[in-house]
């Protein structure tokens, strides 16, 4: 479809073209706790981008999608690029070409056509996906990996990752300066598993720096159950605030502990106040309480920031790692109860969760499922749940059919599939040679 949509737009049917795969995630545990440093456990999904691209021998970029009603976008290769607003699906492109002009200078562009099934606003990443779609589509085109100024930035996969974070966040990467990005305040979680999963597995990371820290295999006989609620979890408009609340408090809380304690080094994130105190919760929130209680001021209340700090602790030190501990063990009971608690703290403490989510997560146990929980930005968005292979064929209709008695407006627009953890982005090839590096 993307190809058909290049030939239709004038480029000859025998055009030398380049094809890219790059699919959404599954944050399966990990609940905003990447900004942080935190933890998360991560599968790429079976839906994806998938994108043509053919190169151009000027500085300008033509968008291209088989979205209806999406229009064509030229789009110059420049650092002053300002991407067009208003929801508008050159948005994200726009943003990554800006980033990746500044960053690398005198780039050359692409005609770019995108095909996706991802459905949109899902929770599963498309924003994140669309930036690392880019770079792979401008990298193709100009070997970045070759260039001086990423030899002398990025010297590893993982650092790429974080890379690509700050594209959408805009913040700098070492010598490779930032700008305003899209406006969100996340972190490299999402660009981590959209490059780098693998089929058959889960992997769980750690952030600032991005660092692997296991690789647990996929159970045979199981698969995800996705339930796409149909209420969309949007990053921008009216609920980006929303969404960096949750990392304002991570850093406020941060910033606190720091004061708090008279830190010589102020502590960069709370993953690292947790390791300073040996995972000591009691010692945190105790230093959080007498800075209050001596007069500190802050962004936000003592509450909240005892509140954010409480969920990320659990999520990141315990959670993660005890559903990864479950799943590898193939401990049932285990898993359901760590990602039960998972579900309870995002729901009472983030507060990122709508009604059809909470009642998703819960649902998907009643009708069966070994564990469920909401994933990803929050506001709407997805569930997963975990469930045996053989049983699959009557999970999805009867979840879908309790959605759609409890939120029928919602569930017009709902999907429901299952799925195995897939491969990361990687670059297609002819038939007969090997996928290309990411």
């Amino acid at each position: 479809e993307a190809a058909d949509v290049l030939i239709a737009a004038g480029s000859p049917a025998d055009t030398p073209a380049k094809g890219f795969f790059v699919p959404g995630r599954i944050e399966v545990m990990g609940k905003h706790t990447d900004y942080a440093g935190g933890r998360s456990l991560l599968a790429a999904i079976s839906k994806a981008f998938c994108i043509v691209t053919v190169d151009r021998e000027d500085a300008q970029c033509r968008f291209f999608s088989t979205a209806p009603g999406a229009d064509e976008v030229t789009l110059p290769m420049s650092p002053d690029l300002e991407p067009r607003q208003g929801g508008h699906w050159t948005n994200y492109p726009g943003t990554a070409l800006r980033r990746l002009s500044a960053n690398f200078p005198g780039l050359l562009g692409v005609d770019v056509s995108i095909a996706c099934d991802i459905p949109p606003a899902s929770g599963m990443s498309t924003s994140s996906a669309i930036i690392c779609a880019v770079f792979l589509a401008v990298n193709a085109r100009n070997n970045l990996r070759e260039r001086p100024e990423f030899k002398a930035n990025i010297s590893s996969e993982e650092e790429l990752w974080e890379y690509l974070g700050c594209n959408e966040n805009g913040q700098s990467f070492k010598g490779l300066v930032g700008d305003k990005g899209v406006g969100t305040f996340g972190g490299s979680e999402d660009h981590t598993a959209i490059m780098s999963c693998s089929a058959g597995a889960l992997n769980m990371f750690s952030y600032c720096p991005t660092r692997r820290e296991a690789v647990v295999s996929w159970p045979a006989g199981y698969h995800f159950v996705i339930g796409v609620s149909g209420q969309v979890a949007e990053k921008t408009g009216d609920k980006m605030q929303d969404y960096n609340d949750a990392s304002l408090l991570a850093k406020e809380a941060t910033r606190v502990y720091s004061e708090s304690t008279k830190a010589a080094t102020p502590f960069p994130h709370l993953a690292a106040v947790c390791a300073a105190v040996n995972n000591d919760a009691d010692v945190v929130r105790s230093a959080i309480t007498s800075y209050f209680a001596a007069g500190g001021e802050a962004q936000f209340r003592e509450n909240q920031l005892l509140v954010r700090f409480t969920q990320f602790f659990e999520e990141s030190e315990q959670l993660v790692s005890a559903v990864a501990t479950a799943i590898g063990a193939q401990d049932w009971g285990a898993l359901g109860q760590a990602v039960a608690r998972s579900q309870e703290l995002t729901t009472t403490h983030l507060q990122n969760q709508v009604d059809e989510t909470v009642f998703l997560a819960k649902s998907g146990v009643e009708c069966g499922a070994l564990a469920s929980s909401a994933f990803g930005a929050g506001f709407g968005g997805s569930v997963w749940a975990l469930v045996k292979s053989e049983d699959v064929a009557r999970f999805i209709p009867k979840w879908q059919e309790q959605y759609t008695v409890a939120f029928p407006e919602a569930a017009k627009t709902s999907t429901f599939f299952s799925m195995l953890p897939g491969p990361g982005a990687f670059q297609l090839k002819a038939a007969g040679s090997k996928k290309q590096k990411r």
